[in-house]
């Protein structure tokens, strides 16, 4: 299967707040070498959707996965049908567990999960894969079982995938490579960040940062997304630079060789691996 990579809106969100505004960021996005995008933190009205689809056609640029709160799948189900099919678009992530499950304990997570499972049969039946997307607090333990954990084995996979976070997983405790190893075929969309650590005033913090300017190998992390049928990796990155951050990190990956409109199977050009940094 074919991975390609993308650019998370989220990253340039502050450049996409109109239609006019869409249709120059596509521009933009097409220019630093991305084909595909992953939808996420702009305004989801016919307007901007017709934007977006205008901006795809004119760019050359495919919108592989959207990312939506739970709240709004679940309430405006027809409405996000819709814009999936006139997007060409067949992936859409719960963007973050409601604040009520975070705050909760086992049989809330569990709860959740119920409602996660009903909620991706429905759209899976009409031709949308729901998947999950996590951040640290996943990682947290509920006796002996760890929340993402318990998450995933109380779903279907059919019903239920997943969009991996690197800086989330490694911030997590986990490695990215591995785990999307072990949850080959379930990995829909994965997050690329990098991750290091950081001096401040009460010791090391980790941090996310562009990719290549922190402690993960990601030829290591690619060549798992090719193995294991990763559809889209998509770039991320909260910063206040948000273009020089991208053109950062699509830098780096063609530092690595990769092709990034798409990458059928896994490199061996080199070894990429790197030394952890405190830096």
């Amino acid at each position: 299967m074919t991975s390609r990579f993308a650019l998370q809106t989220f990253t340039v969100r502050k450049f996409l707040k109109s239609p006019a505004d869409i249709e120059s960021g596509f521009a933009r996005i097409r220019k630093a070498g991305l084909g595909a995008i992953e939808l996420a933190y702009i305004k989801l009205g016919q307007d901007e959707i017709n934007a977006v689809e205008r901006a795809c056609k004119s760019n050359d640029i495919v919108v592989g996965s959207s990312q939506i709160t739970f709240d709004y799948l679940d309430k405006k189900r027809d409405w996000v049908v819709r814009f999936h099919e006139q997007l060409d678009c067949r992936l859409a992530s719960v963007s973050v567990l409601p604040f009520k499950v975070i705050r909760g304990g086992r049989d809330q997570l569990l709860g959740f999960a119920g409602q996660l499972e009903k909620l991706g049969a429905w759209y899976r039946e009409r031709g949308v894969q729901l998947c999950f997307h996590h951040h640290d607090f996943e990682f947290r333990h509920y006796g002996d079982d760890v929340g993402l954990d318990l998450l995933l084995a109380n779903t279907t996979p059919e019903n239920v995938g997943l969009e991996l976070d690197t800086y989330w997983a490694a911030r997590g405790g986990r490695s990215p490579q591995d785990m999307i190893g072990d949850l080959a075929g379930r990995v829909k969309v994965v997050h690329l960040r990098d991750f290091r650590l950081r001096w401040k005033l009460l010791g090391l913090r980790p941090i996310d940062c562009e990719i290549g300017n922190g402690n993960l190998d990601f030829r290591r992390i690619v060549d798992r997304c090719c193995e294991s049928g990763v559809r889209f990796m998509a770039i991320e990155q909260a910063t206040a630079k948000p273009w020089e951050s991208v053109d950062a990190s699509v830098a780096h990956l063609r530092e690595l060789g990769l092709s990034l409109i798409h990458i059928s199977e896994p490199t061996r050009r080199r070894d990429s691996s790197r030394m952890p940094s405190s830096a």
